[in-house]
């Protein structure tokens, strides 16, 4: 494939995942606020905490799916349709086998269920919104092998395109049958269809595209790259298991040690929270591949300058996003939803800083990812799951610090691994450079963070009463103007935000 080829499919998919992206997000937030308005606090905190369960039981995937993705590459690049055959037959059984296993164990957890719920006495339909849960999120793994041909062939865009009519025509039924009937078992049936549906519609297109997977199915994977998939499983599993306690376990706390009520509360801000980490993500997550070919080819010091750059224009987004979370979200939910659904304000800087310390660790996560450092932060992950869990039980069920108490645990986990270990290993290992350096530019741009908060809370506090949603709006524009004009005074003179503004002329441009 040439490179023209590439950037072209790069820009495609890119550029579509963020319109779907954008399309879900507010067909979603609409289907939301029918939610709460028709079925109330107890079921967003089920929802939350059920998907969170889930979350943990997807471990039993174990970094196989990406493990095998990556082994597809190559043969697809030399279009060896025989290996990519037998390595999609391969994931197959694997998957096919994981689904089950999650199913399995999934059900095991019934009796159970009870001792992750508190402050809630009616819990009747508890087993069977569960196993709805369970359903939708085990069905996709007898599936999800065809998706990774459309991934390897650059085609994630048709993927996109079917998610988002299926998520659409979901949505509509699910708030029309909530108006109807405001009962939640429909709404959790017409999501385990839909997402059959779009299973389904991937599995066609896959059918009907790819013929060659039929012709070759029988073809088997070698005894040496089986060595090698599992080779890197090992190092992936570590960074799985990482992920899924830091980001799973907080709800679970929240739900058995403080209330499920609570953290249907939670839940609402955790929305605002995972739409930002979406948006930023689809920003960065094409230029991979860019980074990982800059790497190869070019100096230690171009690199260098490169991550600064990039670092720089991801600083700006997070940094920006967080001010407006922080400033905005409390005001947004008491006009939404009311004030009952509002969280203490000390809560939501700590959830605007744990967003604000995890999404400004992107840069380092794409570099790492192209260094190929997996071995290296394989310890790193474990010690962030392990903290993360003990600090929070600590602080939650011995110090009786609420929510609180969970949300510290995280920060904490955060600040004693990523903040050093990721930036050190790029610094001192690949850049050459002294970590004095990393902690003097990440200061920089804390304290800047931190200085523009205080700023832009004083004019929201001060200009024109918010009461309406006109007044938010307007102040969400005003805020906005004015976080991005400080930025340009304050870096107008720096090599970084050239380079930035060159990127932004060239887009026009182009």
């Amino acid at each position: 494939m040439s490179s023209d080829s590439r950037i072209s499919n790069t820009i495609r998919n890119s550029s579509i995942a963020l319109v779907e992206q954008f399309i879900t997000t507010i067909v979603s937030f609409i289907c939301r606020t029918v939610f709460i308005y028709t079925l109330g606090k107890k079921y967003l905190g089920y929802s939350g905490l059920f998907s969170d369960i889930l979350t943990l039981l997807s471990l039993a995937e174990l970094g196989v799916g990406t493990a095998i993705l990556y082994s597809m590459y190559k043969p697809v690049a030399l279009d060896n349709k025989k290996e990519v055959a037998a390595l999609l037959g391969l994931y197959k059984r694997v998957y096919n086998g994981i689904g089950v296993v999650i199913t399995v164990v999934g059900l095991c957890l019934i009796p159970f269920l009870d001792f992750f719920v508190s402050g809630i006495t009616d819990t009747n339909d508890l087993s069977l919104i569960y196993v709805l849960y369970l359903l939708n999120t085990s069905v996709g793994y007898f599936f999800a092998y065809k998706k990774s041909i459309l991934i390897t062939y650059q085609k994630n865009y048709i993927a996109s395109i079917i998610y988002v009519i299926t998520i659409l025509f979901q949505n509509v039924f699910q708030i029309l049958f909530l108006f109807l009937t405001h009962n939640f078992i429909v709404y959790l049936i017409i999501q385990v269809l839909c997402t059959c549906l779009n299973n389904l519609f991937i599995s066609l297109y896959v059918d009907l595209h790819y013929s060659f997977l039929k012709k070759y199915r029988k073809e088997k994977v070698s005894g040496e790259q089986k060595k090698n998939i599992f080779i890197n499983i090992k190092a992936m599993f570590a960074s799985k298991i990482s992920s899924a306690v830091v980001t799973s376990t907080d709800n679970i706390f929240i739900s058995k040690f403080v209330s499920t009520i609570t953290l249907g509360l939670y839940s609402n801000y955790t929305l605002f929270v995972t739409m930002i980490k979406s948006v930023i993500s689809k920003i960065f997550e094409s230029i991979t591949g860019s980074v990982g070919n800059l790497i190869a080819l070019e100096s230690r010091e171009k690199v260098y300058d490169t991550f600064k750059k990039i670092w720089f224009i991801n600083f700006w987004l997070v940094s920006m996003c967080t001010i407006l979370l922080f400033v905005l979200v409390n005001p947004f939910i008491e006009l939404w939803i009311g004030k009952g659904f509002v969280l203490d304000r000390g809560i939501t800087c700590i959830i605007c800083l744990n967003m604000y310390m995890r999404l400004i660790r992107n840069t380092f996560i794409i570099f790492s990812d192209a260094y190929g450092l997996f071995k290296e932060l394989k310890w790193k992950c474990i010690f962030e799951a392990v903290i993360n869990f003990v600090v929070s039980l600590i602080l939650v069920y011995l110090f009786k610090l609420g929510i609180v108490g969970v949300l510290l645990g995280t920060f904490i986990s955060n600040i004693t691994t990523n903040f050093w270990y990721e930036p050190y290993l790029l610094f001192k290992k690949k850049f050459n450079k002294s970590m004095y350096e990393y902690f003097t530019l990440f200061l920089k741009y804390f304290i800047i963070t931190v200085l523009v908060i205080a700023i832009a809370t004083f004019i929201f506090n001060n200009v024109y009463p918010t009461n309406s949603w006109f007044s938010l709006i307007f102040k969400a524009i005003i805020l906005t103007i004015v976080i991005n004009a400080m930025y340009v005074i304050v870096f107008y003179n720096t090599e970084e935000f050239r380079y930035l503004l060159s990127q932004i002329k060239l887009k026009i441009k182009n």
